[in-house]
């Protein structure tokens, strides 16, 4: 299908590498028409990757589609700096937030909160009464424990689990198959390596793990 025939069915993904295909494949399993746009050449090259399956679109063309609403929009841009900034840029043209791309197998608890542009890949469960800000990025057979805050534009690799009542500060990075115990601040920007333990607070900024 022609990018110039998206309807009000239709999601528009911005991005190039791996999280964008996964939402594709989601959204394509709910039915929807899915369409790729790369911001920038730079970040299409950062990306290291294509969504071959999704037709191109021109920016004018996006905005058109956006304000009038015949498209919905998704960012799945892996840097949470890069998501955020288009965000920004998105949100003060069409005065509305990404929409979520949740798989039909994530638990959401009814007293569990979630911001909006909210990727949850397969088999994430949510804690009661956790608070998720928005354009969070979350891979599969991931654990959230109840009461924990995760801050916007985080991004947390598959099989984490994460405990009770911790926070997680804006820009963080948790590596694949961590382990971050109940009450755990991490503070804004720290990155966890893959596979580590987490039993102590992490300063921002901080790089934990071996």
């Amino acid at each position: 299908m022609e990018a110039d025939k998206l309807t009000q069915n239709g999601v528009l993904i911005i991005g190039t590498g791996p999280l964008a295909r996964w939402a594709a494949q989601i959204l394509e399993m709910e039915g929807k028409l899915v369409y790729g746009f790369a911001p920038t050449r730079e970040l299409q090259q950062k990306e290291q990757d294509t969504l071959s399956i999704l037709p191109p679109i021109t920016r004018a063309r996006i905005w058109k589609l956006l304000r009038s609403e015949e498209a919905d929009y998704l960012i799945a841009l892996t840097d949470p700096v890069a998501r955020e900034r288009m965000a920004n840029q998105l949100f003060e043209r069409v005065g509305r937030s990404a929409r979520n791309c949740i798989h039909s197998s994530v638990i959401v608890p009814p007293t569990t909160q979630l911001g909006g542009g909210i990727i949850a890949l397969p088999y994430v469960v949510f804690g009661v009464s956790a608070q998720i800000g928005g354009y969070v990025a979350i891979e599969s057979h991931t654990y959230i424990g109840a009461d924990t805050h995760i801050h916007d534009f985080v991004n947390i690799g598959s099989g984490c689990q994460i405990g009770e009542g911790c926070e997680i500060e804006c820009y963080v990075w948790i590596g694949r198959g961590s382990l971050i115990d109940a009450g755990t601040k991490i503070g804004k920007g720290a990155q966890i390596l893959p596979g580590s333990v987490v039993r102590q607070n992490i300063r921002p900024g901080e790089i934990y793990g071996s």
